[in-house]
């Protein structure tokens, strides 16, 4: 584990960092003491997440180390100076009260910081896109993501441990998954039909409100379903696809870089359908387009064409198809000539 690479938010997540800030093992004081002689390059920020537990956690002293001193302060000293006072009458209250009193702030104080950290540690980090633009994320654990048009890409903060990683997708994202010793498995849950479950590898998942799909290019993937239909397992080279209402299940071989190519910022065409070129239209630039009456939109197209503005596509599309492409109140239309 390099520490010099840590980040803000990997300091905040490492119990031993959380020991050392807590004082709490002597052995970890130790190791952050020396590693802070080294002169890290990270060292300013490592102090900026020290200032940021502190602030965390209340200014959390240890427990026992306080009562003790709170136990010399209520104990009356031997050689006190006694100076006469003022006789006022007021309630008799038992040094064991004060002392429970005292005790009792302490504690609420330590469980302040305590739930102030961990609600601080279940907020979320989320990142999003608008329509036509994408997103590389990098990931605390070093796997990368990268969002494509009008998606949305979470995690808690505490989601990413030696024993499990989790994050949330809401349309489209291509994951490079890095692949950890400890064998921690990466989950990506959608709001679609399924969840994905890999260990390390190459994969696309697309999650839009019509079609849930994964398409995995390199390494071992397991789509686990929402509902009773039964968990697939991937390989390179295969698709799992469902259609938002229907309950058959599509796994098939295809050419992953055909469901990747808009990182490239390309649109391929393998034998799609009319109608689904056009939702590939719709998912990446946010626009309606329908098709009029008589138009055939089940012709099949084939071909590579670059992502560019939605005329500039829709008008190849229609020239392709011998339409006729019209601009409407709500976005387009298409007709025939």
């Amino acid at each position: 584990m390099n520490y010099n690479d840590y980040s803000i938010d990997d300091f905040l997540l490492d119990d031993r960092f959380l020991a050392y800030c807590q004082g709490s093992d002597p052995e970890a004081v130790a190791f952050w003491t020396e590693w802070q002689q080294t002169q890290p390059p990270n060292l300013a920020v490592f102090r900026e997440a020290e200032r940021l537990q502190a602030i965390l956690s209340g200014h959390k002293p240890r427990l026992d180390t306080s009562l003790q001193e709170l136990e010399q302060l209520l104990t009356p000293s031997q050689e006190a100076k006694v100076v006469p006072l003022p006789v006022v009458a007021r309630p008799v209250r038992s040094g064991y009260v004060r002392w429970w009193m005292a005790a009792a702030s302490v504690v609420l104080l330590v469980a302040a910081g305590w739930f102030g950290l961990d609600w601080w540690r279940n907020q979320y980090i989320a990142y999003e896109t608008a329509n036509n633009q994408q997103q590389t994320v990098r990931l605390p654990d070093g796997s990368t993501v990268v969002l494509n048009s009008h998606s949305t890409l979470k995690y808690r903060r505490n989601a990413f441990t030696n024993v499990a990683r989790t994050v949330e997708l809401s349309g489209e994202g291509f994951f490079a998954v890095r692949h950890l010793s400890g064998d921690a498995p990466f989950r990506v849950v959608t709001d679609g039909a399924f969840d994905v479950q890999v260990l390390g590898t190459a994969f696309t998942v697309h999650s839009r409100p019509s079609l849930s799909r994964v398409v995995l290019n390199t390494g071992k993937v397991q789509v686990d379903f929402h509902d009773q239909r039964t968990d697939r397992t991937l390989r390179p080279g295969e698709l799992v696809e469902v259609i938002t209402g229907l309950p058959d299940v599509q796994q098939r071989s295809v050419r992953p870089e055909q469901y990747d190519a808009w990182t490239r910022q390309q649109f391929v065409f393998n034998e799609t359908r009319m109608t689904d070129a056009l939702q590939m239209v719709e998912n990446q630039f946010g626009v309606q387009v329908r098709v009029g009456e008589g138009v055939v939109a089940g012709r099949k197209l084939s071909g590579v064409m670059p992502i560019d503005r939605p005329e500039t596509v829709l008008n190849a599309l229609a020239e392709l198809n011998h339409l006729t492409l019209q601009k409407t109140e709500d976005g387009y239309l298409l007709v025939n000539k």
